[in-house]
């Protein structure tokens, strides 16, 4: 870097620093650490005699991590880890299915509303479990292994334990001994459950019409070592009202390692008159203490029921509550804050999927900070969102490239991020576990795209061009070579696609680009087959790539008389391109982050009760949750999402050194590329400044070369688009205030509120990305101005001796914007103080610097419309954002304006006509 190229940027930072002191700019706020620390427990298993003798059975110190305590979001996958806990036997492969309960010494993972300890402490009757089996207990015997619980008061020792009175007659007639657990909601509504519910259960039940997620009750499994690490699922009520975990209703994770019913059978601790008889006391004594049925790592068998008294069925029973490890979890401020806080309109931005998890983060520091004027993102096709730009309709948008005609009108596309996309996984391995790692090739991509693989026998059978072809990618012997120890399906039909989006967007023009310049996906797609023989799907033959929005080219059915023959009725009844059933696009990036996290098969020939004498049954349906041990889903999702969720993703190739003719045995000579900030930085070497297009450009050739061998394929910059003419000027404040923060404050990486997401990578100088943070300084110098410049990407190098004039002391007032617009109305005045740390007004008490919520981005179809249509979409949805009531106060850019305006003489590019 050149001495005047440093003092360029050292006249940036001046600028900065003079903004921060008038108000437009938030000082950056230290993150506080995440790290949850071990925790710590003795559990002790005991057992009494009849004379009262007690014997210690078994003595543990278990010890646990949690990945993450703070700054949580619905659905965020945790780690939790533990060491010293006694080996489980009788193993199933779901560990969230209520069957996990029949283990033997589980390690139960729950959420629960309350602390640990004080009024509000959690209590079993607080803690979800999503089946009423978890629940309920019943037993013809009198004295059952929970009435023998040592531990357990008198009163929950009694034959009917918390059973309704009256008894719902669902619920039939009541056995000998029952215990049932009620569950008490957030609202204050008790769930008495019961057999299979027949008393009540909590809407977001799997035996009642709910969300459908599975249950993030985890009978974790504790290997022969005594250590073991499950993924756990947290949710906030948003997915769960009735747990009703938020920033304001504390929950906590509870571990309960299951080690058994403290024996008591003889009612040694029982008042005189409710112990059992002296033979009834010794059964219920060596039921107590009966031997495993299962040996530590063995796996269940159907018929064989597992010891009851060790089983994680009993994990509310008081000898096993006792030893309970309780963290604390600290949730965000939900996105509902920001509707309710202030009258003032938000800004809206339009655009890019990539964008939705940085504007989580975003959006809540801007609603509830004085300094700065709310935005709200609204998820849209990148392709129509960057035409609401060109037609006047939208005053900002969110995208990762440039418009191929322009947007006729001076706009820039300043860089907000650098992030990208993933491919993300859900593939079990050879022994059942997930598997670690996935190494996948531009050419595998193009094979599950171009829907080449059959799928399944039907297709195989009956459609010539793909008969010799793979039936799915496990049976592929290239995806064989670079994923070893991995098994083979035949009949897995979410093997032979990768979930996409239907609609428009500059991920799907990345991934199409990555594969065009790709010499031996390229050669494929040309109809060259590969090494093994396999082959195009003609329909795709000689495809022109990139595009921003897979077609879907197949319109092969299947052969009447299977359509005759009703194999699916369903299909039968409404035949279809079969192989289009298989790819199944879904226009929600969400849909497919959520399918890969809870491995959603989205293949979409079930048909579980299809019947012709009733049409209302013969709907097609997606296949749905995959048995774990045979996991296996792809799907496109942006890095950041990745992160958020815990989902795996796979490795992309770079160079390689193997000639394309050469049936390979193994990954060696190739270059695989993880998704992770080593990566992107090294894609960031990469991106060049195109003056003409106004943004930086990805080279994809220079992937396979040696330049680009560690860059990740999947990287993307996000750039704002904003106008500069012809927005008022209280919505180009807004904007320009928008650009300064991403430059500055919102580059700082971290989970808290303001501060940029895993998955994407900072735009600093250490990042080898300041270029790209100067220009969007640049940027909101001409979004402020209004008059038509669009500053050049590389700067001419200023004089150094320039800087901004501004008053340390000076706290400007907010000047009442003039115009229409998106901008909001006349504001009040209002003080800005330099403190990062001031609570937005009405804001309640002030949020924690680490509070994160989910995405407020609404997500739209627009790329399946026409431009008139997307264009009164987008008035629409531009007028319905001025309805909105969202927190913060504006701040004039004051005595600051004149110094920030000075930056546009950087250099300047005239919109071209």
């Amino acid at each position: 870097m050149t001495q005047r190229r440093r003092l360029a940027y050292v006249g940036a930072g001046l600028v900065a620093v003079g903004l921060l002191v008038a108000g437009l700019l938030v000082p950056l706020a230290t993150a506080p650490a995440e790290s949850a620390g071990a925790y710590r427990v003795t559990a002790t298993r005991t057992a009494l005699d009849a004379d009262g003798t007690s014997t210690t059975l078994d003595q543990r110190t278990i010890s646990m991590d949690v990945s993450q305590t703070k700054n949580l979001r619905g659905r965020q996958q945790l780690t939790v880890s533990w060491s010293g806990a006694h080996p489980t036997g009788g193993t199933v492969a779901d560990v969230n299915s209520a069957a996990g309960a029949g283990e033997e010494y589980p390690f139960v993972i729950l959420q629960c509303r309350g602390t640990a300890s004080g009024q509000n402490a959690v209590r079993p009757e607080t803690c979800w479990t999503q089946t009423w089996a978890e629940r309920f207990q019943r037993s013809s015997s009198a004295w059952p292994v929970w009435r023998a619980d040592a531990a357990a008061d008198a009163d929950a020792r009694g034959p009917a334990v918390n059973a309704p009175d009256p008894r719902p007659a669902p619920c039939f007639g009541a056995a000998r001994s029952e215990r049932w657990l009620p569950f008490d909601a957030a609202d204050g509504t008790t769930y008495v459950g019961g057999s299979a519910g027949c008393a009540g259960m909590a809407p977001e039940s799997s035996n009642v019409d709910g969300s459908g997620l599975p249950s993030n009750t985890t009978y974790g499994i504790t290997g022969t070592d005594g250590k073991g690490s499950e993924q756990f699922t947290v949710f906030s009520a948003d997915e769960n009202a009735s747990l009703g975990c938020s920033s304001e209703v504390p929950c906590s994770l509870v571990a309960v390692p299951i080690m058994g019913i403290s024996c008591d059978g003889f009612g040694t601790k029982l008042p005189e008159e409710a112990r059992p008889s002296a033979s009834a006391g010794a059964r219920a004594d060596t039921l107590c203490r009966a031997p495993d049925v299962y040996q530590p790592g063995q796996i269940a068998t159907t018929g064989t029921d597992a010891n009851l008294a060790v089983s994680g069925a009993l994990w509310w029973a008081a000898s096993n509550w006792q030893n309970r490890i309780t963290v604390p979890l600290s949730f965000a401020v939900s996105s509902s804050v920001c509707s309710v806080l202030n009258p003032t309109a938000p800004l809206t931005a339009f655009g890019s999927v990539l964008f939705s998890d940085i504007s989580a983060q975003w959006t809540p520091r801007f609603c509830t900070d004085d300094r700065l004027e709310p935005f709200v993102h609204v998820q849209a096709a990148d392709t129509a969102a960057r035409t609401l730009i060109t037609a006047g309709t939208a005053s900002m948008v969110l995208s990762s490239r440039a418009p191929d005609a322009g947007f006729g009108r001076p706009v820039v596309q300043a860089p907000v991020a650098l992030t990208g996309f993933a491919v993300a996984y859900n593939v079990d391995d050879s022994s059942g576990r997930p598997a670690r790692t996935l190494n996948l090739n531009a050419r595998l991509l193009a094979k599950l795209l171009t829907e080449s693989y059959p799928a399944n026998s039907l297709v195989g059978d009956n459609y010539p061009a793909l008969a010799k072809n793979p039936m799915n990618i496990t049976k592929d012997p290239e995806f064989i070579a670079l994923n070893p120890d991995l098994p083979e399906y035949d009949t897995v039909e979410a093997a032979a696609t990768i979930m996409t989006l239907s609609t428009e967007t500059d991920m799907t023009t990345a991934l199409t680009s990555y594969i065009d310049a790709d010499p031996e996906a390229r050669k494929w797609l040309d109809g060259v087959p590969d090494p093994w023989g396999m082959r195009v799907n003609p329909n795709y033959m000689q495809i022109d790539l990139p595009v921003a929005s897979w077609p879907q080219l197949d319109d092969f059915q299947l052969p009447q008389s299977i359509i005759d023959a009703k194999i699916n009725p369903c299909y039968s009844y409404s035949p279809s391109p079969y192989l289009g059933l298989i790819a199944n696009p879904t226009g929600f990036v969400q849909t497919i982050v959520q399918n890969v996290q809870y491995s959603l098969s989205n293949v979409n020939i079930a048909c579980p009760n299809g019947d012709f004498s009733d049409v209302t049954t013969l709907r097609l349906r997606t296949q749905g949750r995959q048995q774990p041990g045979h996991r296996f889903v792809l799907g496109i999702v942006p890095l950041t999402s990745a992160y958020r969720y815990s989902l795996r993703t796979a490795s992309l190739q770079t160079t390689s050194d193997v000639a394309a003719s050469d049936k390979i045995t193994d990954a060696a000579g190739r270059t695989f590329v993880a998704a992770d900030s080593a990566g992107l930085k090294a894609a960031g070497k990469l991106l060049k400044p195109d003056e003409d297009a106004g943004v930086w450009e990805l080279d994809y050739a220079q992937l396979h070369e040696d330049a680009g061998e560690s860059a990740y394929p999947g990287t993307l910059p996000v750039y704002a688009d904003v106008p500069t003419s012809g927005i008022d000027k209280g919505t180009a404040r807004r904007a320009a205030q928008f650009l300064e923060y991403a430059a500055t404050t919102g580059q700082q990486p971290g989970t808290g509120n303001g501060q940029l997401p895993p998955g994407a990578l900072p735009l600093t100088e250490a990042n080898g990305l300041s270029a790209l943070s100067a220009y969007t300084h640049r940027a909101a110098a001409a979004v402020l101005a209004q008059k038509g410049d669009v500053p050049k990407l590389v700067a001419d190098d200023p004089d150094p001796t320039e800087s901004p004039s501004t008053d340390p002391t000076g706290a400007p007032t907010v000047s009442p914007p003039t115009g229409t617009g998106a901008g909001p109305g006349a504001l009040p005045s209002a003080s800005v103080s330099p403190s990062a740390d001031t609570p937005g007004k009405g804001a309640g008490p002030k949020p924690a610097d680490t509070e994160v919520i989910r995405t407020v981005g609404a997500e739209s179809a627009f790329g399946g419309v026409g431009l008139p249509v997307v264009l009164l979409a987008g008035l629409v949805v531009g007028l319905a954002g001025l309805s909105l009531r969202f927190a913060g106060r504006a701040v004039a850019l004051g005595r600051s304006a004149p110094a920030l305006l000075g930056r546009a003489r950087g250099g300047r590019r005239r919109a071209k006509p």
